[in-house]
């Protein structure tokens, strides 16, 4: 057997089994860089797995939304709104009047009230100057009555003895006998009178008892007047009016509605296996959609979970519990708070 070996001839890059092919010169040297940059290319994917793991490691994450307390100012009482103070979007400061209700019935009761404690009033007072003036001329017509009695008395028993003596007569004695008959009628007589004004206290004291009850009343009824007058509870605003003067409302019917932006604070929803970072006093990282960052405080954990909204989880992911806390912010921030404006929290590795 012979076997043959032929060398292959040499070839070059231009010139392809007699084809000529025409390459730019620049082309034909190898650039390594080039190789570089597919590979680096080429594993970004893992790059941007590796960073996830790290940041998840060092940075522990939660969302929050921003929650602005909000009242509805409702009428007290039906009636008609006789003026409003306020209009939308109008800051307002604690005390500042809102709007001021009528209720006709209800005023009525109060100036009826009013009128008839005041004729009470007048009439207790004629009643406690009678009294007095009957009781004083009483008492000193009493004590005349009694001195008058104790003197004839003593009168008659000294004609008595003088009588057993023999030194006097028996029409001295009777007369001194009548006479000290006529002061002790004239006593029974004034004791009677005075009987007669301390009657009147019975009738006194009966009408201090309307008047009592009569005052409680118009103190309920004044304390309803004074809710007809609405005024804010706080610094807040206005952010929408459902009343205008005119209106006819029933008795917890809507008027207007105001939010408290200083009193606004933030639901945290943290993720049970960072259970261990749902604790008051706790230093948090709150970032708002603009990239405005701020540190804040946990205040409160009530100790209950609440499930993930569709907002916070993606497209392929669950619906998943997270444990609620509220968090209220230590920095003053620029951007304007917005009732359910989501939020990313960040509790720090190192701060742990």
């Amino acid at each position: 057997m012979k076997i043959r070996f032929n060398q292959p001839g040499k070839k070059t890059p231009d010139d392809d089994r007699g084809v000529r092919i025409q390459y730019g010169e620049a082309k034909r040297p190898g650039r390594p860089w080039r190789w570089y940059l597919i590979l680096i290319v080429a594993s970004l994917p893992l790059l941007y797995l590796s960073g996830l793991i790290l940041q998840d490691m060092i940075v522990i994450k939660a969302s929050g939304r921003v929650q602005v307390p909000l009242v509805t100012v409702r009428s007290t009482s039906e009636g008609y709104v006789q003026q409003v103070f306020v209009k939308p979007l109008q800051t307002v400061t604690q005390g500042t009047k809102l709007a001021m209700l009528a209720n006709a019935p209800l005023e009525n009761s109060y100036n009826r009230l009013r009128s008839e404690i005041n004729f009470l009033d007048k009439e207790k007072d004629k009643l406690l100057v009678q009294a007095d003036k009957t009781a004083s001329s009483a008492v000193q017509l009493m004590n005349f009555a009694r001195e008058q009695r104790d003197f004839y008395l003593n009168r008659l028993r000294q004609y008595e003895l003088l009588f057993n003596q023999g030194a006097a007569t028996q029409a001295e004695s009777a007369t001194a006998r009548s006479q000290y008959a006529s002061a002790l009628g004239n006593l029974v007589s004034l004791e009677g009178t005075q009987l007669q004004g301390r009657g009147l206290m019975p009738e006194i004291r009966q009408i201090a008892t309307r008047i009592n009850q009569l005052t409680l009343e118009l103190d309920k009824t004044q304390d309803l007047r004074r809710q007809l007058l609405l005024t804010a509870p706080a610094n807040g605003l206005i952010t929408e009016l459902f009343a205008q003067p005119g209106e006819y409302l029933d008795q917890g019917q809507r008027l207007l509605e105001i939010i408290f932006p200083e009193q606004a604070y933030i639901n945290a929803f943290i993720p049970p296996k960072y259970l261990d970072y749902a604790v008051v006093n706790q230093i948090v990282t709150v970032t708002f959609p603009n990239g405005e960052t701020a540190e804040a405080r946990i205040t409160s954990v009530p100790g209950v979970t609440q499930k993930s909204t569709a907002d916070d989880i993606g497209p392929l992911e669950a619906p998943r519990s997270a444990i609620l806390a509220q968090i209220e912010l230590i920095d003053t921030v620029r951007t304007r708070l917005i009732s359910g404006m989501p939020v990313d929290i960040r509790f720090h590795y190192f701060t742990r």
